[in-house]
């Protein structure tokens, strides 16, 4: 009489298929962590780069055609560019929740920093440093900005103190954000 069960080499071919299949599911499993951490990188570029814009657009529409001063009293344009910095610029519109004594207008600096693009406001507009500082990108590796005036576009800006241009062009470069450029228009009704 024969009694039920499975042989030995029944028994190793059956462990063997489970091997075979156990190792495709963790091969499936680490390609989808792989993939979804990437996803989550590229939402993460993606919305920084939403960021960027909707300040660009904010900061370059409320541009405001006024001249400022540095700590040491000289006088500085309203909008000024490729001196150090992308531009700087005067601008309306900002939001005091607290209602603390101070002007609705703001200075803002955008500038590269090392591999990063840099946000900088300043809580005065006139003798103080623009200290509050945001980063917008990391890792661009070229920035360019050209500005929009009567004679076409420009590599710098040298306006008058209370006038401005235009439309800017921000162009940034780097591994992570790839090939980004950016046109928007400067001051309201532009």
């Amino acid at each position: 009489m024969r009694e039920a069960g499975f042989t030995l080499i029944e028994l190793l071919v059956g462990l063997f298929l489970f091997g075979l299949m156990a190792a495709a599911g963790t091969a499936l499993l680490a390609g989808s962590v792989q993939a979804s951490s990437q996803a989550q990188a590229l939402v993460g570029t993606s919305g920084d780069l939403a960021r960027l814009r909707a300040l660009l657009i904010a900061d370059a529409g409320q541009a405001a055609p006024r001249p400022w001063r540095d700590n040491e009293g000289r006088p500085h344009p309203a909008f000024s560019s490729n001196d150090g910095t992308l531009f700087t610029l005067v601008r309306r519109g900002w939001a005091n929740p607290g209602n603390a004594a101070r002007a609705s207008l703001q200075r803002v600096v955008w500038v590269i920093d090392g591999d990063a693009l840099v946000r900088r406001s300043a809580a005065m507009v006139d003798g103080t440093d623009a200290a509050q500082a945001s980063v917008l990108a990391r890792g661009v590796t070229a920035a360019r900005l050209r500005v929009l005036t009567a004679q076409g576009w420009q590599d710098g800006w040298s306006g008058e103190a209370g006038q401005l241009p235009r439309a800017i062009e921000l162009t940034l470069d780097g591994p992570q954000i790839g090939h980004v450029r950016q046109i928007v228009p400067v001051g309201p009704g532009a």
